[in-house]
């Protein structure tokens, strides 16, 4: 008969899989605006929070919007000595 190879059994899934259900969100830049291309905005780090499957912390950031009156929340990866109520320019 022969074995079955890894690759076989990754197909099947189960353990090979990635558990994604507990996840917080995507961690990402903002979209740069007209201000940003040219100076920066400043956001405060409201939150530390840890995230399933990735091995560093994420940090909610919050900036107000722009042009309108509101805010806007962001999930960053954290640098090494981010803390809550940390201003952050971007």
């Amino acid at each position: 008969m022969g074995r079955v190879i890894r690759a076989q059994r990754k197909g099947v899934g189960s353990v090979f899989k990635a558990h994604t259900y507990h996840r917080k969100g995507l961690a990402r830049f903002r979209s740069l605006n007209f201000g940003e291309r040219n100076g920066y905005l400043k956001g405060i780090v409201t939150d530390v929070i840890y995230d399933l499957g990735r091995g560093t912390p994420l940090a909610r950031v919050v900036f107000r919007h722009p042009f309108r009156y509101s805010k806007q929340k962001e999930l960053f990866v954290t640098a090494e000595g981010m803390y809550t109520r940390q201003f952050v320019y971007c």
